[in-house]
């Protein structure tokens, strides 16, 4: 389905996706959260904002080590994103990230309670395919014809 996947191609299938799961460690055990992503256009940091004391934090005081993972049926796209995460305490950003659905769970961008947590990622593994309907489509026309049908392309991109 693409040419050839790039970091920004990458970028562009996750941008706009309103949850992703962030998995940490926690000690040994692998700990993964639904969290809201938020971007700026032209930066490669991924934000969330969470409270001073989440669990979270201290988990990555231990270990910076992250993933990401994006699942958008509808457009037929999966992504997997490793890389580092760190805290970050900057006002300001809290500010320009700020949206109005964010008031469920903080009083406002100047809410000293929330934290913000930046994702640097090094790499991706994707997968570009068809849309869910589209999918079920092409698994019937291969079950019928015992012939495959093309489902997309996956693979794992450095950024």
């Amino acid at each position: 389905m693409t040419d050839v996947m790039t970091p920004e191609k990458i970028f562009e299938m996750i941008e706009g996706e309103h949850v992703c799961t962030f998995s940490s460690l926690e000690g040994s055990r692998i700990r993964s959260h639904p969290m809201s992503p938020q971007f700026v256009k032209g930066e490669r940091v991924i934000w969330f904002m969470t409270e001073t004391g989440a669990s979270k934090l201290a988990d990555l005081k231990a270990d910076s080590d992250v993933t990401l993972a994006f699942s958008n049926g509808a457009k037929g796209s999966y992504v997997s994103l490793m890389g580092r995460a760190n805290v970050v305490v900057d006002r300001a950003k809290v500010h320009e990230l700020w949206s109005a659905p964010l008031k469920q769970y903080f009083d406002g961008p100047d809410d000293p309670k929330i934290v913000l947590i930046g994702f640097h990622a090094d790499d991706a593994d994707y997968w570009d395919g068809p849309n869910a309907v589209m999918a079920g489509i092409k698994m019937l026309v291969t079950a019928a014809t015992g012939e495959p049908t093309d489902m997309g392309d996956s693979g794992r991109v450095a950024l």
